[in-house]
């Protein structure tokens, strides 16, 4: 039975919903949305992307995507599934089955999706891939902060060998029947990734064991500890020939630029994404990012 939150979504007009959003939103994103309103200032040679953002805030809700393409995603429904075997929820996700954690709702798998489909829109300063920029056929993947496994099942066909880093227990139940048709080509490794080995942790000179011959892609979206697994691919970074590499740079104020300094320092090329995200953490003001890293060498 569907509820009155799907009914509201689907017939209201967007405009109303709007309204009724900016209004209903919660204290703290009210407050963080009026300190940007406020305080952001257009970052040079950038100001059409915070003057967009700014435009949207003044009429829009408290978002970290503050920008008007990312509304179509709203609204987002699709089909949900429940694997009765397993007793798990799943959606059909690119023709396959990517499923979430037992507990959820499927408020909460529509809430996850439109968060994801908002993150990977060529618009958005979070899309990992461009059309420049692709996981080639053959690679062998890293994907370090996999929550529900999205990225790495789009590519899965092409891809010769995948590593799955996710630290989250329930993430690696779901990922481990995401993946399970592939299950001869996909390692999923339970820890948080570090610059050494131990009980909860590992680095990745310590799984991977590089051939030269082969083409490698690294995806890094792991809450701020980017530079600190870097320390523990010391290695992978001197014998790598040809790599990729995705990595989120939002995480702490000075990322952006000490990212870009350590890979362009060890003969990657370095671009960032286009346009910006808003950081929020409880400890700091919100502020406009840049958000991810490409490179390659």
């Amino acid at each position: 039975m569907k509820s009155y939150k799907f009914y509201w979504q689907k017939y209201a007009p967007q405009s109303i919903q709007s309204v009724v959003k900016l209004y209903s939103d919660s204290d703290l994103n009210k407050a963080r949305r009026s300190f940007l309103l406020k305080n952001s200032k257009p970052i040079k040679n950038q100001q059409t992307e915070i003057q967009e953002a700014i435009s949207f805030l003044k009429t829009h809700r408290f978002s970290s995507l503050p920008y008007f393409w990312s509304l179509k995603y709203d609204n987002f429904t699709t089909e949900i599934y429940f694997d009765k075997q397993f007793s798990f929820h799943y959606i059909i996700f690119e023709g396959k089955k990517l499923y979430f954690p037992k507990h959820y709702s499927q408020f909460q798998i529509l809430w996850t999706m439109r968060g994801i489909l908002k993150e990977q829109d060529r618009n958005s300063a979070h899309c990992y891939l461009t059309d420049e920029f692709q996981v080639e056929n053959g690679s062998i993947v890293i994907d370090g902060g996999v929550a529900e496994g999205s990225f790495s099942l789009s590519i899965i066909e092409k891809i010769k060998k995948l590593y799955l880093i996710e630290c989250q227990p329930e993430w690696i139940e779901a990922l481990k029947l995401t993946f399970f048709p592939w299950k001869d080509k996909v390692e999923i490794i339970g820890k948080y990734l570090s610059d050494s080995d131990s009980e909860n942790t590992v680095s990745v000179d310590n799984f991977v064991e590089v051939q030269e011959s082969e083409k490698y892609f690294v995806k890094f979206d792991i809450e701020g500890y980017e530079m600190l697994a870097f320390e523990g691919m010391k290695k992978f970074f001197d014998e790598t020939k040809n790599l990729k590499m995705c990595v989120c740079t939002y995480h702490h104020e000075e990322d952006a630029q000490n990212i870009n300094k350590y890979l362009t320092d060890k003969g990657l090329n370095c671009n960032f994404s286009d346009s910006y995200i808003v950081f929020v953490d409880e400890n700091e003001v919100p502020g406009f990012r840049k958000a991810l890293i490409r490179t390659e060498k």
